[in-house]
């Protein structure tokens, strides 16, 4: 058994991700895999054990579901056992733990209750982050407090019915009153999380006395709370799923917010949303996990029970075909989830496309897994009776709130491309902000991109997975040729070519995801052995060997004569022009 290979503590810290895109493996970054430090693994496990307890006792899944609500019993149990202060301080009252241990518990409530997941994660994944980022002192000692407690509930408005992915384009207002030195809000905003029972929201406005041109640079966060004159929460919305879950629209009709409520600094708001939401979606991502384990456990208590042909279904391959699939999958995000919050905990500076990998790759994953066990169960499947059917209806909207799944594949590519593209000033300055840089190029007139430089090979990898690191090193260098030729091809106009930025995406999230398997597996065996490890082992090789056939996929439909784009717009227009579907046969 090979000695521990230490951390090193001088490292710049810099996106695994977007390293990749470039042609670079920042594998002292990634290897050794994160661990856990002794006592807060104690202290989690501790605090594990009495929510498993408490969730048997009081957590009715069934009954939220068809009540529409969490009952106050739970509310209450959940802050007795201090769940809604997990990330908060010990010196606010709050646990303090880490992302990893945050993580972990977010796994557990995402195998109970989706609904529970989105009332903890709503309060602070999301609620009251800006405050723990961003908030003076001054307001930290103010609310954390009772943020930790759960006396107060925390929610995160900034989606409104004019304003979704594009966030910049809200219309809420923040008038400053010069006698006074108040903020005066007005606006709607929708489909917030806890809006009917929170006391406590991070709202987003338009600083309307700040003249400058950059709408990003107008918008600045408010605490608002719900004692204040005007905050009016709406009628809870009827959703396919997480139906425990509140979701109200909030109006704001001439609410007075003190200059003291700002957070941070006015015209910030922007970019604190957006670092609200990079680190909300590691934990949606962990969420994804324990939603993925659970359909695995009670798809295989089916299977290998229930008999047909004198056999157990478990046994068909055609079964087990689908049982590999969840498990290599659920293992790939898994290891994707606890190594960027590992990189959290570390300090990395920049996770905002590691939390998009694990949120794209993640709820998509919990999808496709809920659907294959499912289909395990068959007729029980379809019935109300057994958890397949609400999980499936919880899932759905993972892949659209916290950034859809499309405008996170936007974000991964063109952020990706930054560094490649760095030598042509428009397009890098273009890149810095991609979500808000379509269109926005018209005066680009270089071309001239840095020469592609050969990544490096990964060398802390052990000879049992010496193939797996070849397959990482060799397909990082591909990539970061495509990205240097889709730029050469391009130019500025590759912030409209969204099928290419798609595949881009997913060759840089399967490439993590390969990274994040192979660190895992590699700590497994120097800890334990290979022979101790060997079913670890089977796995990440498992995943890297299928994650390499989906990156060659979409790596060779980058070339122009492999794939059928112009085809793909065509016939969307046929679609629109109609509108709809055209094609009737008995017309």
């Amino acid at each position: 058994m090979s000695d521990p290979v230490p951390v090193r503590e001088d490292l710049e810290l810099v996106s695994p991700v977007r390293a990749l895109c470039s042609g670079h493996l920042v594998e002292d970054l990634v290897f050794p895999f994160p661990e856990i430090a002794p006592e807060e693994q104690e202290t989690v496990s501790a605090f594990l054990d009495s929510f498993r307890g408490f969730a048997r006792a009081k957590v009715d899944s069934r009954r939220i579901d068809q009540e529409s609500r969490i009952p106050e019993e739970v509310i209450r149990g959940l802050a007795e056992l201090g769940a809604f202060g997990m990330t908060i301080p010990e010196e606010f009252g709050g646990y303090g733990f880490s992302a990893s241990a945050y993580c972990r518990v977010m796994e557990e409530v995402g195998q109970t209750d989706a609904s529970l997941g989105i009332l903890i994660g709503g309060h602070q994944s999301i609620g009251m982050k800006a405050l723990l980022l961003f908030g003076s002192p001054e307001q930290k000692k103010r609310w954390l407090p009772g943020l930790a407690t759960g006396e107060m509930i925390a929610a995160f408005a900034l989606t409104e019915p004019e304003a979704g992915s594009d966030a910049a384009s809200i219309r809420t207002t923040a008038d400053l009153d010069a006698a006074t030195g108040d903020f005066v809000l007005n606006g709607t905003k929708h489909w917030i999380s806890n809006g009917g029972i929170a006391s406590f929201f991070t709202v987003f406005a338009k600083d309307t006395a700040l003249q400058v041109e950059d709408a990003h640079r107008r918008m600045t966060a408010f605490v608002v709370t719900r004692d204040m004159p005007g905050v009016e929460p709406g009628r809870e919305e009827q959703k396919l799923g997480l139906k425990g879950s509140s979701t109200v629209p909030v109006e704001l009709r001439n609410v007075r917010v003190p200059a003291s409520h700002v957070i941070g600094e006015r015209g910030q708001g922007f970019k604190i949303a957006v670092e609200v939401l990079n680190t909300g979606r590691t934990s949606l991502g962990a969420g994804c996990v324990g939603g993925s384990k659970a359909m695995i456990r009670a798809a295989a208590a089916h299977a290998t029970q229930r008999r047909q042909f004198g056999k157990r279904i478990a046994e068909f391959e055609m079964i087990r075909g689908k049982f590999a699939r969840m498990v290599v999958s659920t293992y790939g995000l898994e290891s994707m989830v606890y190594l960027t919050a590992g990189l959290i905990d570390r300090g990395l500076p920049d996770y905002a496309l590691e939390g998009a990998c694990c949120k794209v790759f993640g709820t998509e994953a919990v999808w496709s897994n809920i659907n294959d066990a499912l289909q395990i169960a068959g007729g029980n499947g379809f019935m109300e009776d057994y958890p397949y059917g609400r999980a499936l209806r919880d899932s759905r909207v993972n892949m659209i709130f916290e950034g859809t799944n499309e405008i996170l594949r936007v974000l991964i590519a063109l952020s990706a491309m930054k560094d490649t593209a760095q030598d042509l000033k428009e397009v890098a300055r273009a890149l810095k902000a991609p979500l808000s840089s379509v269109g926005i190029l018209s005066d680009f007139v270089g071309r001239k991109i840095r020469g592609y430089v050969a990544p490096d090979k990964l060398t802390r990898v052990l000879v049992e997975l010496t193939e797996e690191g070849e397959v990482i090193s060799r397909y990082t260098r591909v990539l970061a040729g495509a990205v240097s030729t889709l730029l050469r091809r391009h130019g500025q106009k590759i912030v409209d070519r969204e099928y290419q930025q798609e595949r881009v995406a997913d060759a840089a999230i399967d490439l993590y995801g390969c990274l994040a398997v192979v660190s895992r597996a590699t700590s497994a065996i120097r800890s334990r052995g290979a022979d101790r490890s060997s079913e670890e082992l089977r796995l990440a090789r498992a995943f890297v060997y299928a994650a390499r056939h989906r990156i060659v996929n979409k790596l060779k439909s980058l070339d122009l004569d492999h794939n059928r784009d112009s085809e793909q717009t065509a016939i969307s227009e046929l679609a629109y022009s109609a509108p709809g579907y055209a094609f009737d046969y008995w017309k």
